[in-house]
């Protein structure tokens, strides 16, 4: 920083004092905003979590109420008779 001409060095030290002084309390805001965000995506990451944990739920009690009304013979115990699909060039 260049010195101004008729400043003196206590003038020039407060310049710079308050230049620093500004500068700590931006990188406070900054820091504080940061800080807002982060928690912010923390609430939507527990959120996130609460609503997979819950569809997980959804998903273990459709696979148990699926299980307990089928037998348990697996794939081939369908019937035969379904028709084959054919993709649309023909081919099986």
């Amino acid at each position: 920083m260049a010195v101004m001409a008729g400043s003196s060095p206590d003038e020039e030290l407060k310049k710079l004092e308050k230049i620093v002084a500004d500068k700590d309390q931006e990188l406070e805001v900054q820091q504080r905003v940061i800080q807002l965000l982060l928690e912010h995506k923390n609430r939507e990451l527990e959120h996130q979590q609460r609503v997979l944990e819950h569809k997980d739920r959804e998903l273990e009690q459709l696979r148990s109420s699926l299980t307990a009304s089928a037998p348990q013979q697996g794939i081939d115990s369908l019937p035969r008779s379904l028709p084959t699909q054919i993709d649309d060039q023909g081919i099986n």
